[in-house]
């Protein structure tokens, strides 16, 4: 009698937690918006949740199958609470992106001489990139956002590379966690759970607390975001306390992590897997070193390579580091179509998903989107481009503020890298990465393997 009790009350409770969690879930229905079935808890995000494969496959599949309609809506959403950005365009200008350089010069020059250790005597080497940048990305935030440095070639199990890689890895619990968090977050306050481990967060609150303590006490300087920070705080009127900028820190920590090295990583396959896109960058390359006559490598001469531009960019356009991007409607707004009929009444709170990776793979905007050619973004082709079917750093006031810190690093460690060495396909190599990707980061189960061919045995 006791266990058919449990069973009734058990079957009752699940009820009430299938009827709560699905509760708005007729809302498209009613307003006229296509939608596909969801899922409780995870939406249409399922697959990702399990494992199955990436964010940005799901989204892409989800915008092929319904992009004959105007607008589309899945089962997600996001806790305008979990918003927590200041203004920081400041910290990133041009002219202090150019005094952060010599900080993030000479971390890639430890991962340069790591490689070049490997391929001592001209002998080629296979190499897992994602690990390699990852721990890349790890010391040139260390360095130029923390005032830390880490050399995690020499040092691969230092506190800031082994903490960092906990708390940006999103897979499994984690993951669910975080969506929890973001679509139901009173389910969250209820289980009294936090995303991130509290003692790893207490560890990055302390390292920037003591680093601006020390400067203070001794009137240190150094051109790192801790201290364009300090500055912009001292010479704006917003309000900042030491705990909003962790905070940034953080975020600036948490955005650059992995997409960094996803981001390096993803130019390298493609390099790899177009070999006449390669020698035209090589050619290129060559022309800047011989142009610097011996000098270091500058902020500018990085900033100039025009075919280094394309590349990017194109890469950004195939391998974009954030599937969507979103935004909060703060008022009720009808969208109507170019005869003035309207298409959709927006409501105050509605969140709005832009569908990025959709857009970067429509044959309607770049023909022919699977192959990689950085032509589009040349100076002939560029104005073919339609407004707002490009944005790898999202648009608006609210782009991505770091772009000019992440286009930096990605070229600057891509002038090293086909400077000194041929990318050619290893036996490792993944045949489809897109395939291999788990997650809401690019990274691949298998890796992203390449062989380096030193340049002086060519």
């Amino acid at each position: 009698m006791v266990f058919i009790v449990l069973g009734l009350v058990s079957l009752i409770f699940l009820s009430i937690f299938y009827k709560w969690t699905t509760l708005t879930y007729n809302t498209f229905k009613e307003r006229g918006v296509p939608f596909e079935e969801p899922w409780p808890l995870v939406g249409n995000m399922g697959a990702v949740v399990l494992n199955k494969e990436s964010l940005n496959k799901t989204l892409l599949g989800f915008y092929k199958r319904n992009k004959k309609h105007k607008w589309h809506v899945d089962r997600y959403e996001r806790s305008a609470l979990e918003e927590m950005r200041n203004t920081l365009s400041p910290v990133f200008t041009a002219s202090k992106m150019r005094a952060m350089f010599s900080l993030m010069n000479e971390c890639l020059n430890e991962c340069l001489d790591r490689l070049r250790d490997l391929t001592k005597g001209g002998k080629h080497h296979d190499i897992e990139l994602k690990g390699l940048f990852t721990r890349l990305s790890n010391d040139i935030i260390a360095s130029t956002a923390f005032g830390l440095k880490v050399n995690s070639y020499v040092n691969p199990n230092n506190e800031f590379y082994l903490i960092g890689k906990s708390v940006s890895k999103f897979r499994g619990m984690q993951m669910f966690k975080f969506i929890v968090s973001n679509s139901m977050p009173k389910v969250q306050k209820i289980l009294g759970y936090k995303v991130f481990d509290t003692a790893k967060m207490a560890y990055f609150k302390r390292l920037v607390i003591d680093t601006m303590k020390y400067r203070q006490e001794h009137k240190v300087q150094r051109p790192d975001m801790i201290q364009l920070l300090i500055e912009a705080k001292e010479e704006t009127d917003q309000n900042w306390s030491d705990d909003d900028i962790v905070g940034q820190c953080f975020i600036f920590f948490f955005a650059a992590f992995e997409n960094n090295a996803n981001f390096i990583a993803t130019m390298c396959h493609e390099l790899m897997e177009n070999p006449d896109v390669q020698q035209r960058l090589y050619e290129e390359v060559l022309e800047v070193r011989d142009e610097l006559g011996g000098k270091p490598l500058s902020y500018e001469a990085v900033m100039k390579m025009k075919y280094m531009d394309l590349v990017t960019s194109e890469t950004l356009r195939k391998w974009n580091l954030a599937g969507f991007t979103d935004r909060l409607c703060s008022k009720d707004y009808d969208l109507t179509d170019d005869d003035g009929n309207i298409i959709f009444k927006f409501k105050a709170n509605d969140y709005v998903w832009f569908p990025i990776v959709g857009l970067h793979y429509d044959d309607k905007y770049f023909e022919d989107p699977e192959s990689f050619k950085p032509e589009r973004f040349s100076d002939e082709n560029k104005d073919n481009i339609k407004p707002f079917t490009y944005l790898p750093f999202g648009v608006g006031p609210r782009m991505c503020v770091g772009n000019r810190y992440a286009l930096m690093q990605a070229k600057a460690m891509m002038y090293y890298m086909i400077l000194d060495f041929k990318l050619e396909r290893s036996p490792k190599t993944v045949e489809n990465i897109m395939d291999d990707v788990r997650g809401f980061q690019i990274d691949p189960i298998c890796g992203f393997w390449v062989r380096l061919v030193p340049r002086g045995k060519l």
